[in-house]
Order: structure tokens, then sequence, then C-alpha cells
């Protein structure tokens, strides 16, 4: 019985620690040396939207030809005293930058293809190159304590995935990338 008391403490604090130390309030948002607010079509100015942990910004080890970047991000909804924490990881193929397809579409060019430009385009909204993943979420009221709600799938698509080209989704990991190598995705070679 000890074994299941001490097993059961052990399994709380590996669920509970990790999201309390992401926990935020809405003022803490509103705090731009901390949290980078990313404009949206869908924001109606009162201190909803998403928000981009600017310490939390890292790049991680990525197969060649790959590049992969963590951060938190924190989807505010003030009207329903929400605010979801969102550990986030997106994987970026270097060869869908859209320098890099806009360079080899201009290489095509050279050798005689007749390729229109169109079709960059539409190379990048068949394939963005890049590759959103969460893994970890928590739920908050606007003062920062914690909520218990789980994300829901359904809530992430329409948060933050997938990372479509031309979509609001997309400006999110390019600003993650930016502020990571000082450079956006898409203007990579």
């Amino acid at each position: 019985m000890k074994r299941m008391y001490l097993l059961s403490l052990w399994l709380l604090m590996c669920l509970i620690v990790p999201m309390q130390g992401q926990a935020v309030s809405q003022a803490d948002l509103l705090n731009s040396e901390r949290f980078e607010h990313i404009d949206s079509s869908a924001d109606s100015g009162r201190g909803d939207g998403k928000y981009l942990n600017l310490s939390s910004v890292k790049s991680v080890t990525a197969p060649n030809g790959h590049r992969r970047i963590e951060a938190s991000i924190y989807v505010s909804m003030p009207a329903a005293n929400m605010i979801q924490g969102l550990s986030v990881q997106y994987d970026y193929q270097m060869d869908r930058s859209l320098r890099h397809l806009i360079n080899a579409h201009d290489q095509a060019l050279k050798q005689g293809n007749k390729i229109p430009y169109i079709s960059i385009w539409r190379a990048k909204q068949g394939n963005s190159g890049i590759t959103g993943t969460v893994n970890d979420g928590g739920t908050y009221y606007n003062n920062g304590q914690i909520r218990q709600q789980r994300v829901y799938a359904e809530n992430l698509k329409a948060m933050i995935l997938p990372a479509e080209f031309g979509d609001e989704k997309y400006k999110l990991p390019n600003l993650m990338y930016k502020k990571a190598y000082g450079i956006t995705y898409d203007d990579e070679p």
C-alpha cells in the first residue's frame, strides 16, 4: 500500500509540476519583454490571441536537411477566462523553404524548362515544409491558476496546426524560426 501511495505521488508530481512552471496570467502575457503577441485577424484587441514566450524559443537537434525549434506559446481567451499553454516543436525541411524553391525553379528555367512561377506557390501550398507537434499543454484561468481542462485536438487545429502556407497559422513557426536563427524560414537558400 505504501508503494502505491508513493507511486501515485510521484506520478502526480510528474504531471502537475511541469505545467505549474508554465502557468501564466493575462497580465503576464501583456509583458512585451517576455511575450510577443502574434497578430491575427481573429483578435479582438482585448488581449486575446496567441503569445510566444520569447525565453522558451530554442533550436534542438534535427536530422540533416532539417531544423527543429521548441517553444511555449499561450492562446488567450479572456472572455472565456481561459489561457491554453502549449509546448510546441516545429520541424523545418530546408529544401521546402520558399527561397530554395525559387532558386530551384530559376535553375530549371536556365536549363530550358518552361515551368510557370505559379508552380512554386502550388508546391508550397501542397507541402509548406513545416511540421508541428504539441509536446505538452495546460489550461489556466486568466489569473494564472491551473484550470482542470484538457487541450483538444480540434482546438489545436483551429489555433496553430497545421502550418499551411498562406494561412495565419504559418506566422507562428516563421516567427519562431526568425527568433532562433535570425532569418525567416522562407528566406533560407
